[in-house]
């Protein structure tokens, strides 16, 4: 008996499952690679993995073949058939029907490649396709290096040493520069990120020859009213020690 890798339509099923292959009348199942292909040219793209799972269950339920066999046996259909068509006569009356029937098969073997776990497909389109990758992933790490050594120009050997205890100080003077304004109105500096002081503060600044994180310059940094945060840390007035004031006779 025949092994039936496929799941066929059963005799005289006016209501088939969609993806069985065969016809009424049984399914010839020495013609199933046809029927296996007529099914393909009927359905869209986002069912191919659906109707690639449904036959492989029924292959794993009779004991038919494993999924690397079942997977081999499928790929060889659809590139033997492709092969085929394409060696058409192109001036054929079937011409377009060829042509379609290519490019949906050539539409399957996409979802095999993403289904290919044991490189059962012919070598020289694996052999392709890492050859892709590599050149991605080689192309990838140029820009990385090209970003990394852009970044390098920013970098410091050592931060700018803030006597210890006086870090509130030195917040209270980045934020009293915040508020500067310049002859003729508007804001000597601007900005629209309450996290841009505190990642220049940790990263161009040390407390006591120690890193600064972050988080805790960013206590000192969240919404405010009337000049005092809604929530986070505020700056104790004995650690307010500098005023800045403009130049005499310099006008708004």
């Amino acid at each position: 008996m025949k092994i039936s890798y496929f799941k066929p339509r059963k005799f005289l099923d006016f209501s088939p499952h969609p993806y069985d292959i065969g016809n009424l009348m049984g399914p010839w199942q020495k013609y199933e690679d046809n029927h296996l292909l007529n099914r393909i040219y009927e359905l869209e793209e986002a069912e191919f993995e659906s109707f690639y799972m449904c036959h492989l269950a029924h292959a794993l339920k009779n004991n038919a073949c494993n999924e690397e066999t079942f997977f081999f046996k499928i790929w060889e259909i659809v590139e033997n058939r492709i092969n085929r068509l394409k060696g058409e006569d192109p001036f054929s009356y079937y011409h377009d029907r060829h042509v379609f029937r290519v490019e949906k098969l050539q539409q399957f073997q996409k979802c095999l490649n993403s289904i290919d776990q044991w490189n059962a497909r012919p070598d020289h389109i694996i052999i392709t396709e890492k050859e892709e990758i590599i050149q991605k992933q080689k192309k990838e790490i140029e820009q990385l290096q090209g970003r990394l050594d852009a970044l390098k120009a920013y970098e410091v050997s050592q931060k700018i040493w803030i006597k210890e205890g006086y870090l509130t100080t030195v917040i209270d003077l980045f934020q009293k520069i915040e508020k500067l304004e310049v002859p003729g109105g508007g804001n000597l500096l601007k900005y629209d990120h309450q996290v841009a002081y505190p990642r220049m503060i940790s990263k161009y600044f040390s407390h006591g020859g120690n890193d600064i994180p972050i988080e805790t310059l960013r206590n000192y940094y969240v919404s405010k009213k009337d000049d005092e945060p809604v929530k986070g840390t505020s700056i104790q007035s004995e650690r307010k020690l500098f005023k800045i004031v403009p130049v005499k006779g310099t006008k708004k």
